[in-house]
C-alpha cells in the first residue's frame, strides 16, 4: 500500500505541474485578450471621431450654401435698393437686407467655429491611429510569442500526461477515484504529506492513533479535518533519495 501512496503522490506532482502550466497557458491567452481589447476601444474612439467629423462636415456644407445663397440674394436686394423710390418699401427691404447680412455673419461664425472643431478632431485621429498602428504591431509580435508558448505549454501537458498514465493503471480505481473526488473540492490537492503529525493540507494535528496508523503504511487514510488522502512525510523522503539512484545508475 506504501507504494500506491508513492505512485499516488508522484500523480499529485504531475496533476499540480499540470494546472500551473494550464494557468500559464490562460495568462498567455490573457494578456493578447488585453491587447486585443485596447485594439477595439482605440477602432471605437476612431469610429465615434469619424462620425463626428462627417457630422460637422455635413453642418459646415449646409451653412455654406446657405451663406452663399444669402450673399447671391443680399446682391439683389442691394441692386433694388438702388432703384426703390418708396421710403416705406426702402425701410422695409433695408431691415430684411440687414437681418440677413446679420444672419450671414452668424453663419460665418459657426462654419468657423465647426472647422476649428474639425481640426481639434483631426488632431486626435491622427494620435489615435499611431497608437492604434503601434499596438496592432505589437499585438502580432505578442501573438507569435504566445503561439510559441503555448506550443511549449502544450508539448509539456503531452509528456506529463504520458507519464501520468504510466502510473494510473498502478493505483486501484476506488483510491484513484477518491483521490480525484478530494482533488476536486480541494484546489487540486487530493493528497498531501503529514509532517510532524500535522496535515500539510489544512495544518490540523491528526489524534496520536491516527499516526500511528499512517506511519505503518498498510492502510488509506484520510485527514479527519479537511478528507485529504495523506501519506507521512517520511515515505516521501525515503522515495527521494531511492529515485535519484535509479536515474544515477541509467546514467552513462
Amino acid at each position: 500500500m506504501r507504494q500506491k501512496l508513492l505512485d499516488l503522490h508522484e500523480i499529485q506532482k504531475i496533476d499540480l505541474e499540470i494546472r500551473d502550466v494550464e494557468k500559464g497557458s490562460d495568462s498567455y491567452t490573457d494578456r493578447l485578450h488585453k491587447l486585443e481589447d485596447s485594439i477595439k476601444q482605440i477602432r471605437t474612439e476612431v469610429e465615434t471621431l469619424t462620425q463626428q467629423r462627417e457630422v460637422l462636415v455635413r453642418e459646415t456644407k449646409v451653412l455654406e450654401g446657405t451663406v452663399q445663397a444669402e450673399t447671391l440674394k443680399l446682391k439683389k436686394w442691394e441692386v433694388r435698393l438702388i432703384e426703390i423710390r418708396n421710403q416705406r418699401e426702402y425701410l422695409a427691404l433695408s431691415r430684411e437686407v440687414e437681418a440677413s447680412k446679420r444672419a450671414n455673419r452668424d453663419a460665418e461664425e459657426k462654419i468657423v467655429e465647426l472647422m476649428g472643431q474639425r481640426d481639434a478632431i483631426d488632431k486626435q485621429l491622427d494620435t489615435l491611429q499611431d497608437r492604434l498602428a503601434e499596438e496592432e504591431v505589437d499585438y502580432e509580435g505578442e501573438k507569435a510569442t504566445v503561439e510559441r508558448e503555448m506550443g511549449s505549454a502544450q508539448a509539456r501537458i503531452v509528456a506529463l500526461t504520458e507519464r501520468r498514465n504510466v502510473l494510473v493503471p498502478k493505483i486501484p480505481k476506488p483510491l484513484l477515484a477518491k483521490y480525484e473526488a478530494v482533488r476536486a473540492k480541494r484546489l487540486g490537492l487530493g493528497l498531501v504529506p503529514v509532517v510532524g503529525g500535522a496535515c500539510h493540507g489544512c495544518n490540523m494535528r491528526l489524534p496520536p492513533q491516527l499516526y500511528n496508523i499512517l506511519q505503518r503504511g498498510d492502510t488509506i487514510e484520510q485527514c479527519p479535518s479537511c478528507q485529504r488522502i495523506i501519506v507521512w512525510d517520511h515515505f516521501l523522503l525515503e522515495e527521494a533519495p531511492a529515485a535519484s539512484e535509479k536515474s544515477a545508475g541509467a546514467a552513462p
